[in-house]
């Protein structure tokens, strides 16, 4: 899929600063339905194939030179959520030994929590479920849970660190990422939470059942989601990525709507 750069920051520009016009216009969010009606205009969307993804990073995430941590000389490099690495698109992974290796395609809700991908129902390659990571460290984390950690048995060059889970209600290993990336990944879940509610049939694990998230894990990322609020390069994302795959994530754009939903 050949998405030019320069375009898609051209379209940005002309449209204004995180335009998302009418996207919403249909959504009460004091009605009684409102969950439900927010999953519905969520789950429009284009589906992309795996291959696509590693062309699509190039696109949206050269704007982490935005965040602490990824300090690439311009806007050539691809920003990392699990190491302080920037990489060159041709970096993808490939094979690793250590960390800083390569980079690769990590599904933050990990596609075993909804069957792989032949269950996913599209969320395989939904661009809000996917960020590049360091292939190292993503296999680190595996499919732990997300979560608080004080005594990490590793730490990455970003600050992510697994160990012993000190987030209350949960206490085997759990994955901490950088705080820069907290807030992110919480508007990520809730998102995917919304959009695939009643589309996934698997699985009952330590962190969601389906899609609904645990409770324990639920209060954490609630407090990640107001800790740190949307970002500059979140915005600039969600606008490229409704150019991309046709929907947003509306937990960026209206951030106050996380507090009414009860439960995801």
């Amino acid at each position: 899929m050949a998405i030019v750069f320069f375009v898609l920051g051209l379209f940005v520009s002309c449209m204004g600063s995180h335009y998302y016009g009418p996207y919403y216009d249909n959504i009460n969010p004091n009605s009684a339905t409102f969950k439900a009606d927010l999953g519905q205009l969520l789950s429009d969307h284009k589906s992309l194939s795996y291959k696509e993804i590693w062309g699509e990073f190039s696109v949206l995430d050269t704007h982490k030179q935005l965040e602490p941590g990824c300090t690439g000389p311009d806007n050539t490099t691809v920003g990392d959520v699990y190491s302080a690495k920037c990489w060159l698109p041709k970096e993808k992974c490939g094979n690793y030994k250590r960390e800083g290796d390569c980079f690769n395609r990590e599904h933050v809700w990990p596609k075993s929590w909804f069957g792989g991908f032949s269950s996913g129902q599209g969320a395989q390659t939904d661009l809000f479920e996917l960020y590049p990571a360091d292939g190292y460290v993503n296999s680190r984390r595996g499919n732990y849970p997300l979560g608080t950690v004080d005594n990490p048995t590793y730490t990455s060059t970003s600050d992510a660190k697994l160990g012993p889970c000190t987030t209350p209600g949960f206490s085997d290993t759990c994955f901490e990422v950088a705080d820069i990336w907290k807030g992110d990944f919480a508007r990520s879940y809730f998102y995917l939470s919304v959009t695939y509610a009643g589309k996934w049939k698997c699985c009952d694990v330590a962190g969601v059942n389906k899609a609904e998230i645990k409770p324990w894990l639920e209060d954490i990322l609630r407090q990640w989601h107001k800790n740190d609020p949307p970002s500059e390069h979140e915005r600039i994302v969600n606008d490229l990525v409704e150019k991309i795959q046709g929907n947003r994530s509306p937990f960026v754009d209206h951030p106050e709507w996380v507090d009414l939903i009860k439960d995801f």
